[in-house]
Order: C-alpha cells, then structure tokens, then sequence
C-alpha cells in the first residue's frame, strides 16, 4: 500500500510526466502517408533494418527520419524531453526535433523527427581520439541533467509508463516497471541468489548499498553510430537506453558491456571500473538464462 509520502512523489511525478507531451504536428494525411509507406515495406518483404527506420518526405516539410516499433513512443517522449532542455543553448549537444509519435490501426509505432544531414562518428574522418571527446562531450551534458528531472523520476524519462531499458537486464528489458531504488534493489538481491556461485556477502552489501544510495541519468548505448558529427556539432540521436538509475548503472554501462569506445568514454569522463558493477556483470548472465521475462515472482508494487 502507499503511504502519503508515496502517494505525494506520485503525484510529483505525474505532474511531470504530463507536463512532457509529445508534439503531434502531422495531419491525419501526412499520418496515413507514412503508414502505408511502411506498410509497402513490409508486404515488399524488405530488410527489418529498413522497415524500423527510414527517410520519408512530405511537401512542405523538411527531410523526416522516422522509427518504427514497440519502444518508439517512450523513446518519443525521452528525446522530446531533452531536446527541449537542449533547444537555444548553444553550450548544449544538437538533438533532433520530435514532430510526431503514434500508432497505426496494424499495429505499427512511429516517431518522426527531423532528419539531420551529418555522419555518425564511425563515418567522420576524425581519429579514434576525436570520436570519443565528441561523446563524452555529449554524455556528459545529458548526463548533467539530472537536476532537471524530479528526484521521483525513476526509471523512463517519459510521459508514457514503461519498463527501462538497461543492458543488465534480460535482452534490455526490465521485467517491471521498477517505482524507487529499493525495489531495484530487491530485484538484483534476488537475482544474485540465483548464482551457481552467488557473490561474496560483503560485495552484495556494497553493491545493493550503491543501488539504494546514488541516482542518477543514464546512457547505456554509448557507441559511435549513436552520435553524429557535422559543422562542429555533436548530435545524440537515440534515446531508448536513457533513463534514470542508480550511479552503479552508468559504471556498469561505461565498463561492463566490453565495448573500447564506451570504455572510454567513461575514462574520458573520469569514471572508473568499480567491484559492484563487476559483480552486476555474474548477476546480469544469469537474468539472460532464466527463461521467460526473468520476473522472478516479484511484485514491485507491493
């Protein structure tokens, strides 16, 4: 049951959320336009890669990307989020304008934005060196938000409710939609339990420690084809993996998903490896074994 605390940071939060609504800027028309293109996609049978993002143009509007999937509305509302924090400062990275998110009748979800005319860092002819301070420059930013987000804001930065996305969990879906630190908490301790060799006691103290004591915004896709780079701007163009955690998911996300890039990152940012998210790393492999959802009976609401 809530108590009145609870029930005033919900409050809080809903407020929040609420105050974020995506743009809906399309017309019916322009709406139907972009359906049956990717409807021809799909009954074209082409590539899966093409048919979950695309260019498409409509008169009188610029160059659109648009992004189809399960995931795109939440997404929708976190790049809004941002982009809104990020629109008119110029000390700020450049993130895409969101015109547009909603479904089709079959099924399909879209998000439009604008398309930006820029490679990705992997395609820049710019040294390994380069690549990486243009992303931390731009991790670090979105990083520093955080005061701009509601201390109730846990998980999704979104008006819509869903699950976070984080490379710990289960193929990157959280099996709930987790309210506070302690029940993430909760969740992890389980988890560990399931171990063939569970960890140390005291490495799961300081790392549930670390799960209850530190939040913070975080980015666990940190690769190069994530950013891009033209006229001396770096640009952040997905926002799925991006949520609010504990600090130990962000160590766990610069350092525990082997890739180099990410790594340094983080170095470049004077993060560091740290025990507790080395001990996520046995608890994550055995989320990926469990079969189903790895829920693990839990009721998060409780």
């Amino acid at each position: 049951m809530f108590d009145l605390l609870d029930l005033i940071r919900t409050c809080i939060l809903v407020t929040f959320m609420l105050s974020l609504p995506v743009p809906h800027e399309l017309a019916e028309l322009e709406r139907d336009a972009i359906i049956t293109h990717l409807h021809s996609l799909v009954d074209h049978h082409v590539r899966e890669e093409d048919i979950r993002s695309f260019e498409f143009s409509l008169p009188g509007r610029p160059s659109l990307f648009i992004k189809s999937g399960p995931d795109v509305l939440v997404e929708a509302s976190t790049q809004h989020f941002f982009y809104l924090l990020s629109n008119g400062d110029e000390s700020a990275p450049r993130i895409p304008k969101v015109f547009d998110a909603f479904y089709s009748e079959r099924g399909y979800c879209f998000l439009v934005m604008e398309k930006v005319a820029a490679p990705t860092l992997s395609d820049c002819e710019i040294s390994e060196e380069e690549a990486v301070e243009h992303a931390a420059f731009a991790v670090k930013w979105l990083l520093d938000q955080l005061t701009s987000v509601p201390d109730t804001c846990f998980g999704r930065i979104s008006s819509e409710e869903a699950p976070a996305l984080h490379r710990f969990f289960k193929q990157h879906d959280a099996p709930y939609v987790f309210a506070n630190p302690d029940k993430l908490a909760e969740y992890v301790s389980k988890a560990s339990k399931r171990c063939r060799m569970p960890p140390p006691p005291s490495a799961m103290e300081e790392l549930l420690a670390s799960i209850k004591a530190t939040r913070c915004i975080y980015h666990c896709d940190i690769k190069k084809e994530n950013f891009l780079f033209g006229s001396g701007k770096v640009w952040i163009i997905d926002f799925q993996h991006i949520g609010v955690f504990p600090q130990v998911f962000q160590t766990y996300a610069f350092f525990n998903i082997g890739w180099a890039f990410a790594a340094s990152v983080g170095r470049k940012l004077g993060y560091h490896p740290s025990s507790s998210a080395n001990v996520m790393v046995q608890i994550s492999s055995v989320l990926q074994q469990i079969a189903g959802a790895a829920r693990l009976g839990l009721r998060p609401f409780d």
